[in-house]
């Protein structure tokens, strides 16, 4: 129950002191990078997939380890 007591003492200073409007400000930037981010990641791997018969064919390369 300590802990708890201390948390919200901790979040009524911050409210009093003005810095949980700084707090959402970092946290919405963090979110954004990461959002930002993970575009970055399905664009360079999974935007662009394989027709069907592309597909079946690379996985047979890579199966009987074909070069064509």
């Amino acid at each position: 129950m300590q802990i708890i007591s201390k948390y919200f003492n901790h979040l009524r200073q911050l409210k009093g002191a003005n810095k949980s409007g700084r707090l959402a400000i970092e946290i919405s930037i963090i979110l954004i990078v990461k959002v930002m981010l993970l575009w970055l990641i399905w664009a360079m791997f999974f935007s662009h997939p394989l027709a069907k018969e592309a597909r079946q064919s690379a996985v047979t390369r890579l199966i009987l380890n074909k070069t064509n």
